[in-house]
């Protein structure tokens, strides 16, 4: 019977709704999970660098997509070197809303207008303590799984 209460005990907590109040702080990327594809697999060390804000209903987040590092823009930066150095540079801040475990982000400003047309953006998300993930499913199938740790708590209000 002893062993059966702590495992009950554990799944009731990684099992329940997130709420806002328990992802409050800010946030870093420290594993990506690619379900298959080219870039397959845990990556640990390969991490790029990222924020991740969020307050009771706002969200700013900063990171650099894939697994290599910005390449440095030359004196003269052409617009090739200009694009491929911000092509991964991804940025947003806007709303959310956090409901039995979906995050959805309203971005009001973006580096990518496109971003800003008012659209939302859902995404399922689990938080257990200090490390929240991140799992999208694109439309080729492909799960991405992103692990952020907490790096701040924000003040309770």
């Amino acid at each position: 019977m002893k062993a059966i209460v702590p495992t009950t005990v554990l799944l009731a907590i990684v099992s329940a709704p997130t709420s806002a109040q328990t992802v409050r702080g800010v946030w870093k990327p420290v594993e990506v999970v690619i379900s298959k594809g080219p870039n397959a697999g845990r990556h640990t060390t390969d991490v790029q660098p990222g924020l991740l804000f969020l307050t009771d209903s706002h969200y700013s987040i900063m990171f650099v997509s894939g697994f290599a590092a910005r390449p440095h823009l030359s004196a003269q930066p052409t617009d090739s070197e200009r694009a491929r150095a911000f092509e991964s540079f991804i940025a947003q801040a806007g709303t959310y809303q956090l409901k039995d475990s979906i995050l959805t982000r309203t971005p009001t400003v973006a580096k990518n207008p496109g971003v800003m047309v008012g659209q939302s953006y859902a995404t399922r998300m689990r938080a257990v303590a200090d490390t929240i993930w991140f799992t999208v499913t694109a439309a080729d199938t492909v799960e991405t799984r992103t692990k952020w740790v907490r790096v701040e708590r924000l003040p309770a209000r």
